[in-house]
């Protein structure tokens, strides 16, 4: 199973859960099965449109994604972590 792994920053929403076990052989799949698992956190990662809010950074196996492509195929071992942007003048 591929594993999502997600900032301190939600942590209200996930529980204090930081990281959690998700099905799906497509980044499509393993976002659909995060949010049934853990619905609080869609507001804070994606848009109305459902689009990656633009703050917030997507890394599949450690390269930057923004995940245009969620029909990719992804490896059961498959880390998808996500980033609050830190930004500012």
């Amino acid at each position: 199973m591929a594993t999502v792994v997600l900032p301190r920053l939600l942590d209200p929403a996930t529980g204090g859960r930081r990281s959690i076990e998700v099905s799906g052989g497509t980044i499509e799949a393993a976002l659909e099965s995060l949010l049934a698992e853990m619905p609080a956190v869609e507001v804070h990662l994606f848009d109305h449109t459902g689009a990656l809010r633009p703050h917030v950074l997507c890394f599949v196996d450690s390269e930057s994604n923004r995940l245009e492509d969620r029909q990719a195929t992804i490896a059961p071992s498959c880390r998808i972590r996500f980033v609050q942007a830190v930004s500012g003048g």
